[in-house]
């Protein structure tokens, strides 16, 4: 499962969204399920225990504007139903999936490292000089030859 998050409509904000959504018209696999969506809820949690990997998609307020990070996700062990409202960090769903659905996949986050979240649809310079490479970091996590 591909999980691309964020606003199109806040600039640098919508690398998540926009990533998602250009990945799922580009794989053909059926076993891979590709969402975009503007924030993680509880509903996804059924989604997320489904799946053996999932992988997150999003633009970072942290780091280098266009730094590019991967990391491994693990289920907060602190999260208890009733801690969110209706958003969740990816630690949090995966934390809901495993409480709801005693599953826990293989997780992992790629952000882009974002400098202007502003009103816009467009990206900031260091994004998009660093789009097609985030773009071919998440194909070769979801399609790994």
């Amino acid at each position: 499962m591909v999980v691309g998050y964020g606003n199109p409509l806040r600039s640098d904000d919508g690398v998540g969204w926009k990533a998602a959504a250009l990945l799922k018209q580009e794989l053909s696999s059926p076993t891979v399920f590709v969402m975009a969506s503007h924030q993680l809820t509880p509903e996804m949690a059924a989604s997320v225990a489904r799946c053996s990997e999932v992988l997150f998609l999003d633009a970072a307020h942290e780091g280098q504007a266009g730094e590019i990070r991967l990391q491994a996700i693990r289920r907060d062990p602190k999260f208890q139903l009733g801690d969110f409202s209706h958003q969740l960090s990816p630690s949090a769903l995966l934390a809901l999936a495993f409480r709801l659905f005693a599953a826990e996949p293989n997780a992992q986050m790629l952000t882009l490292s974002g400098a202007d979240f502003s009103l816009g649809e467009s990206f900031s310079a260091p994004v998009e000089q660093a789009w097609s490479r985030f773009l071919d970091k998440a194909r070769s996590i979801v399609n790994p030859i």
